[in-house]
């Protein structure tokens, strides 16, 4: 099969990022062609002055997209075409104009961004739906978008009148990374022939051949931000001296959670910041489990499944697409959002009961190999790609 991956690069690699370079593996692996179709976000930190006032309007709509995508289509003719992110520089004109040469669409739902112009339904400090049936005008008025009334009018705008034009209607297939996920879509308006579920994979490293003794501390991999539960996570591990945390990661709340944890001496706290490769693998296999204290519609991070991989389970918050991925009791523990004791609750039960961690890590291993494995990822992703070329 000739697949055409549509993705728009973003400024800071993340987890999205990794998605889309796994998918191509996972593709060209079983034998297909694949051609991506990109742009980057780096781009913008070149843009002169011209550049810089068309900006607004080829978010909209980009001429450039579709010329080159024509162009592409017609070079490559590929079968599907299998979308991930189209903001801000590829803009929705990828999505009509794959239309109009007639390649079907697949999108995959990394995020709410068709639907909320931040992608997160969340502002504020709180879970937030309102842009859901279409006024936009509410993402100006929180300035939703990283606090900014031109960013947040900008993608309010590209989202209203798209959407007015029909852009979800040349959209022929919309991938779920979880049940949650085709729940808040159907939510949405989105037919229902037209969502499947199919979940996020990896490829699970070896485990060493003699098992590794977890040394105790729960280990944190992610962004330092508001939405991801930061603070919860810090006031809880704050009441449990004798259990460490170990924090991997950066964000908007680095200095401030640092600064907090030096001034309220809190010793079983360590922020160790960036970590890649072989030592943030060394770091996992050796936690008793990791956390994922999210206080936002969480989709399926990919922390969870590298978790997986380490046969370390997970203390989930019960929101979002976690309660789907974290199985309560045989892949981890969850606890409500928000709630320091209730956290504490899990912290102390999986710390109290290495055993219990163990057992649950084997499960979450096998996990890794088979539900979340590229087999199973492969077949799927295939098995959506055929109904969707029927229709």
């Amino acid at each position: 099969m000739r697949v055409l991956i549509v993705h728009n690069g973003y400024q800071q690699f993340g987890g999205e990022d990794s998605v889309v370079k796994a998918e191509q593996q996972l593709l060209e692996n079983h034998g297909d062609e694949v051609r991506l179709f990109t742009r980057h976000n780096d781009e913008i930190k070149n843009f002169g002055l011209l550049d810089k006032v068309a900006f607004v309007p080829r978010t909209l709509y980009s001429g450039q997209t579709a010329r080159k995508l024509t162009q592409t289509v017609r070079e490559f003719k590929p079968d599907i075409a299998f979308a991930h992110n189209v903001y801000p520089l590829l803009s929705p004109s990828a999505f009509y104009r794959l239309h109009s040469l007639g390649v079907p669409t697949v999108q995959v739902m990394h995020n709410f961004r068709p639907f909320c112009p931040n992608g997160l339904y969340y502002t504020q400090g709180k879970i937030c739906e309102k842009c859901r049936d279409g006024n936009y005008l509410n993402a100006i008025r929180y300035r939703c978008y990283k606090d900014s009334l031109f960013f947040s009018g900008l993608y309010g705008l590209t989202l209203g009148l798209n959407r007015l034009a029909g852009m979800m209607n040349k959209i022929s297939g919309f991938i779920c990374l979880t049940e949650f996920f085709k729940i808040k879509l159907g939510e949405a308006g989105v037919p229902a022939e037209k969502l499947f579920v199919r979940p996020n994979f990896l490829y699970a490293p070896p485990l060493p051949d003699e098992p590794t003794t977890a040394v105790g501390y729960v280990l944190y991999l992610g962004r330092l931000s508001a939405e991801k539960g930061c603070w919860t996570m810090v006031k809880a591990f704050e009441q449990v001296p004798q259990v460490s945390l170990k924090i991997i990661g950066t964000g908007p709340l680095e200095e401030e959670i640092r600064a907090y944890i030096r001034d309220r001496n809190i010793p079983n706290i360590e922020m160790l910041g960036f970590k890649a490769g072989e030592e943030k693998w060394n770091l996992l296999r050796n936690a008793l489990c990791t956390i994922v204290p999210s206080e936002w519609y969480e989709n399926f991070p990919v922390v969870v499944l590298e978790a997986y991989s380490a046969a370390k389970p997970v203390l989930a918050s019960r929101i979002g697409g976690l309660p789907f991925i974290v199985e309560d009791g045989r892949s981890g523990l969850l606890f409500e959002p928000g709630s320091v004791p209730d956290l504490v609750r899990v912290i102390q039960q999986m710390a109290g009961n290495p055993d219990l961690a163990a057992a649950l890590g084997a499960r979450c291993r096998q996990l890794a190999e088979t539900t979340y494995g590229p087999d199973e990822a492969y077949r799927n992703l295939m098995g959506i790609f055929q109904r969707v070329q029927r229709t």
